[in-house]
């Protein structure tokens, strides 16, 4: 190697250095940044084009073959993915809590007490049907039964509609970060044909992936150019500098979430599964079986009421306003007949006209609470009832479990994955003093060269 070569050398020295002196700054500076993988310098013997009469001993200094991003794939894929799911259990948790506080079980002011409480009186009303205070108590207690029903009914919608109303927004916060995703490819595919690294952007999309990940289940798949294609549910949702929107579509189940091409996705995670089986299943669920429970209570009780007597001597009177099988549910058709509303002489306690003192037909409309009336005859109403709310719960802390499984999963991932691609702030200083030392060592190195230089030409 000639003088000149060594003074070669000792540039591309004090080049390398100076870049990773400037790389740690940067991973120090991003220390705190959300999504930001440290970076580290590569550096290789710089080798020229072999030729005859050159030689590479002892070498011609030192290169640059990239500035890598320090990641682990396999944790961050895990990490997620498991953050998908427990995106989805977490929704799935807040509809059944929803649901929960709605029907107040178990409680005072539950269902199943207005229940009790309004057949407890039909068994009071046995003993004294000639009392008009007893009789009285029952009209205002089956006015309250039925306004806690309708007003159950009605919260329930509510909330199925606070749920909609969130899903349209999740949707929509779903088509930004896959026109984001989109838009970043764009800009990668630039800097890569510029001949850059585009770390930052690489991170930026990585950080997008992730908060997709919370609202659906994704595939990724990287490119060479680091460009990803994104399939949500199956379907394809980011190709290179494209995004296909996904929209929601009305159906006779509910909403679902299709492709651009109007092909229903199958989704298997994220908040947004959460959401479309919170409106079309659990809430619907719950719907039904109260509107079963009214239905079968106003069929059985209205019957027997019929057969029994009023305090004028008349039967044939129903009790409560007869269900219609119409697009109005039966929970919000719950109601008193309106002549016994107005009078409560009507109410037929006895089982033979002109015996004010008869309550067996109080009794036998009282035994309704234990009978098995509801699904064929195999259950009583409070079994059913009971069913209901019991099954609410054990799914309440099914979610509620996982949920918590998957949120330390992924944090444990997560920790792994920071563990990897975080910065440590005591290694950067260690790597700063190395790239100093290294850089004045450089600097000395070509200081010796003038040196020779100078005395070389003061010689000749």
């Amino acid at each position: 190697m000639t003088i000149f070569g060594s003074i070669e050398s000792g540039r591309s020295a004090l080049k390398a250095q100076l870049k990773g002196m400037a790389v740690s700054g940067q991973n120090v500076a991003n220390a705190n940044t959300p999504g930001y993988s440290r970076q580290r310098v590569e550096m290789a013997p710089l080798v020229p084009a072999l030729a005859p009469g050159f030689s590479l001993i002892p070498g011609y200094g030192v290169e640059i073959t990239t500035i890598a991003r320090v990641r682990s794939e396999f944790y961050h894929a895990q990490a997620i993915s498991s953050g998908s799911h427990h995106a989805y259990w977490e929704m799935r948790l807040e509809a059944f809590g929803g649901a929960e506080v709605i029907f107040m079980e178990p409680g005072e002011n539950g269902l199943g007490g207005y229940l009790n409480d309004f057949f407890d009186i039909w068994q009071e009303l046995s003993s004294s049907p000639e009392s008009a205070a007893v009789r009285t108590s029952l009209r205002e207690q089956a006015v309250s039964f039925t306004d806690a029903v309708r007003n159950i009914h009605l919260r329930l919608t509510d909330l199925q509609i606070e749920m909609k109303n969130e899903l349209g927004r999740r949707v929509e916060e779903l088509n930004q970060l896959a026109a984001e995703a989109a838009e970043l490819n764009e800009q990668i595919i630039y800097a890569g044909a510029l001949g850059e690294k585009p770390n930052a952007l690489l991170d930026r999309l990585d950080l997008v992936l992730e908060q997709l990940s919370g609202l659906v289940d994704i595939s990724v798949y990287r490119k060479e150019s680091g460009t990803v294609e994104i399939l949500a549910g199956g379907r394809l949702l980011v190709q290179e500098r494209q995004h296909y929107a996904l929209a929601l579509q009305e159906g006779d189940g509910g909403p679902k979430l299709v492709s651009s091409r109007g092909v229903p996705l199958e989704l298997l995670s994220g908040r947004v599964k959460g959401l479309l089986e919170g409106i079309n299943q659990v809430i619907p669920r719950l719907q039904r079986e109260l509107n079963d429970q009214v239905t079968c209570l106003v069929e059985e009780l209205n019957e027997l009421h019929r057969r029994g007597y009023g305090l004028d001597g008349e039967s044939g009177r129903d009790f409560f306003a007869p269900i219609d099988d119409g697009a109005v549910p039966a929970a919000l058709q719950f109601s008193l007949n309106r002549a016994i509303l107005d009078d409560v002489t009507l109410i037929a306690a006895a089982t033979s006209p002109g015996e004010p003192g008869n309550g067996e037909n109080s009794l036998s409309i009282a035994r309704l609470r234990s009978e098995k009336i509801m699904d064929g005859g195999s259950i009583s109403l409070m079994d059913s009832y009971r069913g209901m709310i019991s099954g609410l719960g054990v799914e309440g802390r099914e979610s509620e479990r996982m949920a918590g499984a998957f949120r330390e999963a992924a944090a444990q991932l997560w920790a792994r994955h920071e563990s990897v691609t975080g910065v440590n702030l005591d290694e950067e200083a260690l790597n700063m003093i190395q790239f100093g030392h290294a850089w004045q060592a450089a600097a000395n190195f070509i200081g010796h060269l003038d040196r020779m230089l100078e005395t070389l030409f003061r010689e000749l």
